[in-house]
């Protein structure tokens, strides 16, 4: 099963800036398209009907025991990525918020197929960066509420005003061996667990899962040489260099391959940020750093020209990979049944390039078909 770190978070009160820096920084072009995922894409024929014998349903969330007491039909979302998860189950949500991207229908490329496989022609909205729009999300009469990966930390206020309207389907409380899930840190078969199980759609669920497993467990059995290596996500924000926390859904997708995302100390925030005077003592050892730069292109000459940059471990051995497609770092952020596939078809040449132990092997950036 999935690689998920054991760490706990602790309170994080720049969980949403670390979560959503992308967001912040979006400059994304929504006409930009790519091709969406491969012919091993988990996508339904047609959507996927609900086992009503699976209600009642009594959900362990971090909010506590929620209750879906009937097979959903007008289902809303509040996060960056949920939707895509419901795509993949054969659930046509009614509402989603707007693509930080500025995509059509919500979501990136790489969904699409998942999307109209569904038969989903979702309404619009925007959810709110610090506070719910309640009236806005009663206004599409939901049954079901879903805030699995919100894009704030929802308060106990918030959730009792919004489960006045519908039951709310937080993030799971434990993940499947019985840790504390972190906000922004659960893993894809957790979150798409819990989803399953609202919306009645267990058994859509396994398979999925069962195919991305064996969609990572391909790339670690063709990488062996992989196991050991370290790595981290990262990227420059405000004048200062950053790593994501360990448990966060990029540096799951890194562990899922085969590397080790755990080198760097304190990160079980949602972001560690790194001055330019501990770069080296901070990352300097790491085999390879993923530098995240599409929506901020400027980042990478400014890292490139940090005094300390030339001796970090990932340049000198060639080990430094720059995200710099929009449309992969918007696929690389959703950690959706359908980014991860289309993810995997990007990073595994990238990965291989940087981590084949020649630093003169340029390792040359993805970029998407357009």
């Amino acid at each position: 099963m999935f690689t998920t770190s054991k760490r706990r978070s602790g309170a994080i009160t720049m969980a949403a800036a670390a979560a959503f820096v992308l967001a912040a920084c979006s400059s994304g072009d929504a006409d930009e398209q790519a091709t969406a995922g491969t012919s091993d894409e988990p996508t339904a024929e047609e959507s996927t009907s609900a086992d009503a014998s699976a209600f009642p349903v009594t959900l362990d969330t971090v909010m506590g025991e929620v209750v879906v007491e009937e097979a959903p039909e007008r289902v809303v979302t509040l996060g960056s990525h949920e939707h895509e998860y419901l795509y993949a189950l054969g659930v046509a949500p009614v509402a989603v918020p707007v693509s930080w991207q500025g995509y059509d229908n919500g979501t990136g490329p790489w969904a699409e197929a998942d999307r109209l496989a569904a038969g989903a022609e979702p309404e619009l909205f925007e959810p709110g960066t610090t506070t719910y729009d309640a009236e806005a999300i009663a206004a599409f009469d939901p049954d079901l509420i879903v805030a699995t990966y919100p894009n704030h930390t929802m308060t106990q206020e918030e959730f009792d005003l919004l489960s006045g309207i519908a039951p709310v389907v937080t993030r799971p409380a434990t993940d499947s061996e019985g840790n504390e899930t972190a906000e922004w840190g659960v893993s894809l078969a957790d979150e798409l667990t819990i989803l399953a199980q609202a919306t009645g759609t267990t058994d859509k669920a396994a398979d999925i899962i069962d195919q991305i497993d064996a969609a990572y467990t391909e790339v670690r059995e063709a990488h062996p040489e992989w196991e050991g290596l370290t790595s981290q996500v990262g990227g420059y924000y405000e004048g200062q260099a950053f790593v994501y926390a360990v448990n966060d859904t990029r540096n799951q997708f890194l562990a899922n391959v085969g590397l080790d995302v755990t080198a760097v100390e304190n990160t079980e925030e949602a972001w560690l940020q790194i001055s330019a005077e501990q770069l080296d003592t901070v990352i300097g050892d790491l085999d390879s750093v993923v530098w995240q730069v599409a929506t901020t292109p400027e980042a990478r000459g400014e890292l490139e020209a940090l005094p300390l940059f030339p001796s970090l471990n990932s340049t000198e051995v060639g080990g430094n990979i720059w995200l710099s497609d929009p449309i992969l770092e918007g696929a690389f952020f959703a950690n959706s049944p359908s980014s991860i596939l289309y993810s995997l078809d990007a990073f595994v040449p990238m990965l291989e390039q940087a981590l084949d132990g020649d630093t003169a092997t340029e390792v040359v950036p993805f970029e998407s078909a357009s």
